[in-house]
């Protein structure tokens, strides 16, 4: 998900690509610049704003709600909601992309 006019070059492009090859589709959930980071956490545990705040003290509050929510729509991640704070969670569909997520967690250690 991007901020991207619908009818620009660069967003028809990207649909194309996307439509084109199904690898591109899925790294595209993970595009912005935190999202990665944000998901190996969740992957550790269940963490709510101000704990993302603290581990990602150079992110903004703007950038941050946006890229929580955009995890959201993609079906990445859930809010759950208690009486102290919104806790964030993978959802099963996360939980798939874990084999990914350590590929490319690990791939510049076998890389250098």
């Amino acid at each position: 998900m991007t901020d991207r006019k619908e009818n620009s070059t660069n967003a028809i492009n990207e649909k194309t690509l996307q439509q084109f090859c199904n690898a591109s589709k899925t790294l595209a959930l993970f595009s912005g610049r935190w999202k990665l980071s944000i998901l190996f956490k969740l992957l550790e545990q269940d963490t709510n704003y101000s704990e993302f705040k603290i581990l990602l003290p150079q992110v903004s509050d703007r950038t941050l709600a946006k890229q929580l929510k955009e995890l959201q729509l993609d079906g990445l991640i859930q809010k759950d909601r208690s009486k102290t704070a919104s806790v964030y969670s993978l959802t099963d569909k996360s939980h798939q992309l874990k084999p990914l997520l350590a590929a490319l967690s690990g791939f510049n250690n076998d890389h250098p």
